[in-house]
Parts: structure tokens; sequence; C-alpha cells
């Protein structure tokens, strides 16, 4: 395999001259005949320059990683290609990290990602990535951060964030307005979003005169499909006079449909169901109403934020919320 010094020695000129031509951006001034020569050589060799090298020396790699709590939710494996995309647009490669809620994994990702000088952070706001100082460890090292969904406020952190209270409240009048009062909420426990959603929720039941009841909401400890099967059965099991419900995600209303589905309540003759964030609603039977929140503008604007960071441009935090869309299918 060809090294620069070989490079050097067909173009008849130092190895200094070679990585300036290879390293345009050093700087260093090279004849527009010298340039020309390396140029050459390089593909008469077909020599390829040690881009980690290149990048170590600078500090910096052309990688970004993406940090989420899990890709089982396709809420956040969407967000992950999308990312993918535009990163490969900019000749980037991209670190994926799942964090699965485990303080452990947060401190591994953290100390790799800086070991590895990758050029930017783009992370979900969860109480992990908050709780193990995981924002603050990376901007010590000077390596720019972006929050990208989740629920948590960071001072001095760009994010991109979802409206997560009008969530609730969009979702909820939606029931209401089809005639619904006997509505359950299902959640996740300690979970900032849900609190954002929930307290959606109650505005609107509030709104309307609607009773606010406690053994409408059923709250656990997982994101998946089979944990809203779950929650549904309890929730349904404690309260048979439900006539809707609106769900943490879509992942979580699939198994909530599949749950009544199982009892024989039909849907949406007996039951409505709304779910939220659009990633699975066109694979669920019936067709699941949800909230979507333009995933690929998301990402776009946390593109944006974090590659403008990456040039070291100066401006004032930027704190974009996404607005909820609701999209009515055969679920309600």
């Amino acid at each position: 395999m060809p090294t620069i010094k070989d490079v050097a020695r067909r173009a008849g000129v130092s190895v200094a001259t070679v990585s300036a031509v290879i390293n345009s951006d050093s700087g260093v001034n090279v004849s527009e005949e010298k340039r020309l020569s390396v140029l050459k050589a390089i593909e008469e060799l077909n020599y390829r320059p040690n881009r980690i090298a290149q990048a170590l020396s600078k500090r910096q790699t052309k990688t970004i990683a993406y940090v989420v709590p899990t890709i089982s939710n396709a809420f956040f494996s969407q967000m992950a290609h999308f990312i993918e995309d535009r990163a490969f647009e900019r000749e980037y490669g991209v670190y994926l990290c799942t964090t699965h809620s485990d303080l452990k994994r947060v401190d591994l990702y953290m100390d790799i990602l800086i070991e590895n000088r990758v050029a930017g952070v783009i992370t979900t706001l969860t109480w992990d990535i908050i709780e193990q100082g995981f924002i603050d460890a990376i901007r010590d090292e000077g390596i720019p951060i972006v929050g990208l969904a989740g629920a948590r406020a960071v001072d001095g952190l760009d994010t991109v964030t979802i409206d997560d209270v009008m969530v609730g409240r969009v979702a909820v009048r939606h029931l209401i307005d089809r005639g619904h009062r006997r509505i359950g909420f299902i959640g996740i426990k300690e979970s900032r979003t849900t609190q954002e959603r929930f307290a959606g929720y109650l505005e609107a039941l509030r709104e309307s005169g609607i009773e606010v009841n406690e053994d409408y909401v059923e709250l656990g400890t997982g994101f998946a499909r089979e944990d809203g099967y779950q929650l549904a059965d309890a929730l349904y099991s404690r309260c048979p006079e439900l006539t809707a419900v609106f769900v943490y995600n879509d992942v979580m209303a699939a198994g909530v449909i599949d749950r009544f589905r199982d009892m024989g309540v039909k849907i949406p003759g007996e039951m409505a169901v709304v779910g939220c964030d659009n990633s699975i609603a066109d694979y669920t039977r019936p067709k699941l109403t949800t909230l979507d929140f333009s995933k690929e503008k998301m990402v776009d604007d946390a593109m944006n934020l974090l590659f403008r960071r990456i040039a070291k441009e100066k401006f004032p935090y930027e704190h974009i919320k996404a607005v909820p869309q609701l999209i009515v299918k055969e679920s309600t």
C-alpha cells in the first residue's frame, strides 16, 4: 500500500507539500504546478490518505453520534434513518448509541465518543442522559451537542423538541369532539414526556367540563407493544366503562389495539384509540389515528444546528418546538 512518502517521491516534492495538498484547509500555500503534480501522483499510486490520523491531528473526526434510549421504538429508528441520510450528504458517518436507560451504557458511550473525537452529538433529552452528566462532559471537551426530542430542559443547549402539552390537548380534544367523555390515558412512569402529555390530557378534559377520573390513568415502565397490551388489559379490567384511550406512542397503541381486539372490543365502534408519533400508524388494524411531528423536519433542524456549531458559527442557542398535527385514520 503506497504511503505519503511514496507520493512525495513520485511528485518530486516534500511530504509537507503532499500533506498541504491533501489538507486543503490547512492554510499552507502550494503552487498550482506542485498541486497538480501531487494530485497526479496520488491518482497513479491510488493513494488513500489515512483519514483517521488526519482527523485525530485536528482533534476531530468526520463522524457524529446519535444517542437514543432504544431503536426498537420505530420513532427513534426513523429519526436515525434521517440523521444518517443528512450526515451522508455532508460526507460524515454516524455512531448509533442506544442507552436502554442504563447509566453504565451512558458512561461507556460518553468515554468512547470523547476518545474518538466525534465532530458532534445529537442526543435525546432523557433522564439518564441528564442524570449522568453526559451533556456537560461532551461540552467540556468542546464537542457540539444538540438535543433532539425528549422533554427535559437544559440550559445553554440547542434543542429541537415537541410541544407535548399540545400533543395531549389535541389528541383528547379530538376524542371529545367524537363524543367521548370516558377517556383513558396510557403512559410511562417517571417520564417527563408523559407528564407533559398528561397535562395536555387534563387541560382538554377541564376545558370541556369533563370530570377527571384518576382511575382512567395507567402508567407502565416500558415503551414496547407488549407494554401497551398489558396496560390496556389492566386499565380496561378496572374501568370497563371507558370508550376511548390516548396512548403515549404508536408502538404501545398497537399493543392496546391487540388487547382490545382479543377481548372482542370493537374499534372504533366500542373503543377509540389515539396514538402518538406517526411511526407505525399505517401498520395497525384498524389504522391508527395519531399525532405527527414531521420527524424529517425535526432532524433537518437539529442537523442544521449541529453543523453550524461544528463550523464554529456564533449565534444564540435555539429552541425549536415541533407542533403536532392530528392524523385521523380508522381507530377513532
